[in-house]
């Protein structure tokens, strides 16, 4: 009995493989069967493969791609205050053109 319990994984497959054969379950049952045993092991060998950490090159990889994303948003933000000063400036001189209106001049409306 302590054996039985101490059984591989493998030996258990093997074991219900032949249990298979002696019930007589038709070929073509087994062949699906047996797709689809392969078919859950890649999709667990996948997942393990997402578990796993990254390599030492992977990590090199995105430390250059973070390098280069912050070198972009440095230049952007060099270049943001002039382009805020011009369009702060349009915009004071286009808020002084128009006239101000307030609203106790405004005419009631019809639908009112």
């Amino acid at each position: 009995m302590a054996k039985k319990k101490s059984a591989s994984r493998a030996d258990a497959v093997r074991e219900a493989a032949e249990q298979a054969f002696r019930a007589q379950i038709p070929r073509e049952r087994i062949s699906e069967l047996l797709d689809e045993l392969g078919h859950t092991a890649g999709r667990l060998r996948g997942a393990v493969d997402e578990l796993r950490p990254a390599s030492e090159a992977e990590l090199k990889s995105l430390r250059g791609e973070v390098r280069a994303l912050a070198a972009r948003v440095e230049a952007l933000e060099k270049a943001k205050p002039a382009s805020r000063r011009k369009s702060s400036a349009a915009a004071a001189k286009q808020s002084a053109a128009k006239p101000r209106r307030s609203r106790a001049a405004r005419p009631p409306d019809a639908a009112s």
